[in-house]
């Protein structure tokens, strides 16, 4: 990955140029493979990562064994900043859904550029402040919720990841479809239920035209339902934790209406 591709990324963080060129040599470009973690939980955060490719689950253990996911960071995002600014260990397991590429920014520095870069220290603070909210309310959705309702959020949750950035807040989307680039299995899993259940939820959500199916693959209908869905009842932290999939598709649906 070429140093202008770093500068330029950089830049767009509200850096100073002075504050780009110093840092730079310590920029590095990595990646990971499917399943490989990145961080795990209680681990010290030392790097600041920004995603150029790929899928990065952010997950907690579960009572029943196993965990969830509570957010799930695409192309264009990045992560880890509020256990990094705070000091404190990881609270969640950062893994690889997919083959990810990542250009990271070692802790000091952005520790550094914060105390004396004001427009990046705006940015990150922002984006501290709606990332925590953000996944509060998602994990009380997803450890409170009934496997029915995991699923859906959960998908939502891939929604959200492959449409627009997890760096800034959600815009309206396309009302385009998107596939889900992993196996079903894998959204079981980072959705806290097992593969029976999530088939038979999928298979629901595929009769009344919210997702297709198609030799293993899976795809979101209409992301703007989706992410409409998402939004509403994520703030609302959904009333009833334990919806049917019938009340699900119901919601759904009045989310394309509206």
């Amino acid at each position: 990955m070429c140093s202008a591709y770093k500068f330029d990324l950089l830049m767009g963080l509200g850096l100073s140029e002075a504050c780009v060129l110093e840092m730079l040599p310590r920029v590095k470009a990595t990646g990971f493979d499917p399943h490989e973690i990145v961080w795990a939980k209680g681990e010290e955060v030392t790097e600041w990562t920004y995603i150029a490719s790929g899928l990065v689950g952010a997950s907690v253990p579960i009572r029943e064994g196993g965990c969830i996911h509570v957010d799930i960071y695409g192309h264009r995002t990045w992560f880890g900043e509020e256990a990094l600014l705070n000091r404190y260990p990881s609270s969640f397991e950062y893994v690889s859904l997919t083959t990810v590429r990542t250009v990271t920014i070692p802790a000091a520095d952005v520790l550094a550029a914060f105390q004396t870069e004001p427009d990046f220290a705006r940015y990150i603070a922002l984006l501290t402040a709606w990332r925590s909210r953000r996944s509060s309310d998602m994990a009380v959705l997803m450890k409170q919720g009934s496997p029915i309702l995991r699923v859906v959020m959960g998908l939502a949750l891939f929604a959200e990841a492959l449409q627009y950035q997890s760096s800034r807040p959600p815009t309206e989307g396309h009302g385009v479809s998107v596939e889900i680039p992993v196996k079903q299995s894998i959204v079981a899993s980072a959705c806290g239920v097992s593969r029976s259940v999530f088939s038979e939820v999928v298979r629901q959500l595929a009769l009344a035209g919210l997702v297709r199916l198609d030799y293993g693959t899976l795809e979101l209908c209409s992301v703007r339902t989706w992410l409409r869905f998402s939004l509403k009842h994520r703030r609302s932290r959904m009333n009833v934790k334990k919806p049917s999939v019938k009340e699900l598709i119901l919601l759904l649906k009045e989310a394309a209406e509206s």
